[in-house]
């Protein structure tokens, strides 16, 4: 049995594929409806919290910057304590952040709650992609890494759809209540649903990131696909 399937691989092959397949879709769509859910509630939360525009705008800007930098630790801490453990310690910490953020009375502590929210919502995206590459070889985790990231297209495309239909009908407050109803569902599905895949053979050896990011960085196919996924991405963002 290959090294990568040999940690707690789930147990009934037949079934438990697809139904993995779809929790991972969910726990990654969690990042990017998040973000983009708060865009049509943006003008009304100038006034409701006496903000200015700027300011305002920092509930999606700091969100964003949070959720790529939360991904730079949270895969090294996957691979110390586990899959699973950070998992659902990050959708945890979605739901108790999105709950703060119904009680904000201020833009300051709004933007905290959205911080915070970005960390716990990476979770879905950087580990759904190492749980991929723990339970199948290079060419079928391309496939798979491939269906569930287009819960990263699909999830910006409804979400502020859904989001000024809330905000329309019941408030800004409402589209949080939402988020933490939906983060929370995920959160009770990965429960019972979420295996630990993390190989044996993955150790934490000190130094190893730094290396491993001194190499990325001098590495130019990456930079290609840096440079392709941020101009893919960036129409969605404008």
């Amino acid at each position: 049995m290959d090294a990568r399937t040999s940690a707690s691989p789930p147990q009934n092959k037949q079934a438990t594929p697809w139904r993995l397949l779809a929790l991972l879709m969910a726990m990654t769509a969690i990042g990017p409806a998040t973000l983009n859910i708060m865009v049509p509630a943006l003008p009304g939360l100038i006034k409701r919290l006496g903000s200015d525009t700027g300011t305002v705008q920092l509930t999606l800007s700091l969100y964003l910057l949070s959720l790529a930098t939360a991904q730079l630790l949270l895969g090294p801490l996957s691979d110390r304590f586990g899959r699973r453990p950070v998992v659902l310690a990050g959708l945890t910490l979605s739901v108790i952040a999105s709950l703060a953020a119904i009680a904000a009375s201020s833009i300051g502590a709004l933007i905290g709650a959205r911080v915070v929210q970005a960390v716990g919502a990476s979770t879905g995206i950087v580990i759904g992609r190492a749980i991929i590459r723990d339970l199948y070889e290079r060419d079928r985790a391309a496939s798979m890494i491939g269906l569930v990231t287009t819960a990263m297209v699909i999830a910006p495309m409804i979400s502020p759809l859904i989001g000024g239909i809330l905000d329309t009908a019941f408030g800004w407050e409402s589209i949080f209540v939402f988020i933490s109803l939906f983060s929370s569902a995920v959160l009770l599905w990965a429960t019972f649903v979420l295996p630990e895949t993390r190989p044996e053979s993955v150790a934490h050896i000190p130094g190893m990131l730094l290396r491993e990011w001194r190499a990325l960085i001098g590495n130019a196919k990456f930079h290609g696909y840096v440079l392709c996924g941020a101009l893919g991405s960036a129409p969605l963002r404008k």
